[in-house]
């Protein structure tokens, strides 16, 4: 792959920390008030009570046993029909698993290929081999599936692999495997650009779906060949996806928190895959996008909450980043009761596959003094500021 470099164009500015699952929005919005896990974590954490009491309003609207009934109950349901199909794939025996005795054996640059090429075949748009960098494992887990306790129910439930981490919450989490096989898919921005929206959550959710059954169907193939596998999706996290990314190659770090892409821009979601399959690790790369983000601040201009910083960049965990207010973030998408999305689809990257912009993103990489004017003509082009597309007709149904 062009642009490739010898490291990644992150700054590592101190010791790198492993984060704690039990500290994202998200594992603080699954708390039920009143539960040990909640307790436990307020606790050692009495500042965030009320702002986790907010966070947590947001699961309570998209329940299914919700109170209060929806104004748009066509739409609203499809929240269900993708974000709720997901969780079966996040069990241990889905993500992990029993591996043959019988190893095929291949050389690693012919496995890589092989591997590449089945994962496109089961619907990865990009894929990429990096080392798996221990920092980047979670320290403790922190949401769920919980399986403390449960019994195998095959087969349904085949019972907890051997040496599956993260049973129960806070529980402690090593994984030692060697490799991490990240995975793209990429979102539909016609859809996405309606957000914040029921239907850019409909999107959302059937891509986070997609690329939850590849994870598993790819780590089943890597253990079926006989080496251990583990997948990683938006229900049964046990690593940081994007940092993950970025040492693979896939693209870099940007300014609104997500890895930018030279082929899908921001406007993608990630899964991946950790093994000890004997694979050859591809190259991290450098695009210009560091550089890019310190002259583009579309992501920030236009982010209702301002989540995004619009300033320099921060030491987060041993790493010099910019540092996105996730709580913001969060509390904007319970507001407006659904997945906003706009950062993804206003980033001048994120733009349709055509040969014309291919061209643009070839000298974006290739021409560092181009990148502010690139940014400008992206204004005249599709307008500086954000606005929001209408419903496709399939979503405008009469109830």
């Amino acid at each position: 792959m062009a642009h490739e470099v010898d490291r990644p164009t992150y700054e590592v500015a101190g010791t790198l920390k492993r984060f704690d699952e039990r500290d994202s929005v998200f594992a603080r919005e699954d708390l039920v008030p009143g539960s040990a896990e909640e307790r436990e974590y307020h606790a050692l954490h009495p500042e965030l009570v009320e702002i986790d009491r907010r966070l947590s309003r947001f699961i309570q609207h998209k329940s299914p046993d919700a109170v209060e009934a929806s104004d748009d109950p066509m739409n609203e349901a499809l929240y269900e029909s993708t974000f709720g199909s997901v969780p079966p794939l996040g069990e241990p025996d889905a993500v992990d698993g029993p591996v043959n005795p019988h190893q095929v054996r291949m050389e690693p640059e012919a496995m890589t290929s092989r591997i590449k090429a089945v994962a496109k075949l089961l619907g990865a748009h990009t894929v990429r081999v990096g080392p798996l960098n221990p920092a980047w494992v979670y320290a403790h887990r922190g949401r769920g599936p919980f399986f403390g306790g449960y019994d195998a129910n095959p087969p349904f439930f085949s019972g907890v692999p051997e040496g599956y981490q993260g049973l129960n919450y806070g529980d402690a989490i090593e994984i030692d495997q060697k490799y991490a096989i990240s995975m793209a898919f990429p979102q539909d921005a016609n859809l996405i650009r309606t957000g914040p929206s029921l239907v850019c959550d409909f999107e959302t959710g059937l891509v986070y779906a997609a690329s939850a059954l590849v994870a598993v169907q790819l780590a089943r193939y890597i253990r079926a060949l006989g080496y251990p596998a583990r997948a990683h999706h938006l229900r049964n996290y046990g690593v940081l996806v994007v940092p993950v990314a970025i040492d693979a190659g896939l693209g870099e770090l940007a300014r609104c928190g997500y890895a930018v892409t030279k082929e899908l821009g921001a406007n993608f979601r990630l899964a991946c895959v950790t093994t000890d399959l004997p694979l050859v690790p591809d190259k991290p790369v450098d695009l210009g996008v560091q550089d890019y983000c310190e002259k583009c601040l579309k992501c920030a201009e236009n982010c209702p909450p301002r989540a995004i910083p619009s300033g320099g960049k921060v030491e987060v965990r041993g790493v010099s980043k910019w540092k996105i207010d996730e709580v913001k973030c969060l509390l904007y998408w319970g507001n407006q009761g659904a997945a906003c999305g706009i950062c993804q689809v206003v980033c001048p990257w994120s733009k349709p596959r055509t040969p014309f912009h291919r061209l643009v993103a070839e000298v974006a990489v290739r021409v560092p003094w181009s990148r502010r004017f690139l940014t400008k003509a992206d204004d005249w082009v599709y307008g500086a500021k954000y606005k929001p597309a209408p419903y496709p007709e399939w979503a405008r149904c009469v109830r």
